[in-house]
């Protein structure tokens, strides 16, 4: 899962896209979404079909906030994962160079250093945060 706001609805979860006052935008890739009500998109935006429903808040069973981070050789740093894996990273320069970490060259701000790593070298740690 990835950092965000996330929904339990009908013992399953899902990823919030957008609070809307007392609604919620969801979204999933399973199919069997379709059988909770939701609706199939496929578009240029995305290689996978997604699947939104708006729901009203009272419906959901859980709502959380879920932030990831990851201990590295004793430090604590934010984690990041996509499709070829694992990466650690920190806005601390001292803390990025002593560990080894590079420069981000492709984000819209300056000063944020990251490192890619495997599951062994790293303890994942993930905080929910329930959201009223």
């Amino acid at each position: 899962m990835i950092d965000g706001l996330y929904a339990e609805y009908h013992g399953l979860t899902f990823k919030v896209v957008k609070p809307m006052g007392n609604e919620l935008l969801l979204v999933t890739e399973e199919d069997y979404a379709e059988d909770l009500g939701f609706t199939a998109d496929i578009s240029d935006a995305s290689p996978h079909t997604l699947y939104f429903k708006t729901v009203a808040k009272d419906d959901v069973d859980r709502l959380y906030d879920l932030t990831h981070e990851a201990r590295y050789e004793g430090s604590i740093f934010d984690l990041f994962q996509d499709d070829e894996g694992n990466y650690i990273g920190t806005d601390n320069q001292d803390k990025a160079l002593s560990f080894g970490l590079e420069p981000v060259k492709d984000l819209p701000v300056d000063g944020y250093y990251s490192k890619r790593v495997t599951d062994d070298e790293i303890e994942k740690i993930v905080y929910r945060k329930d959201v009223q």
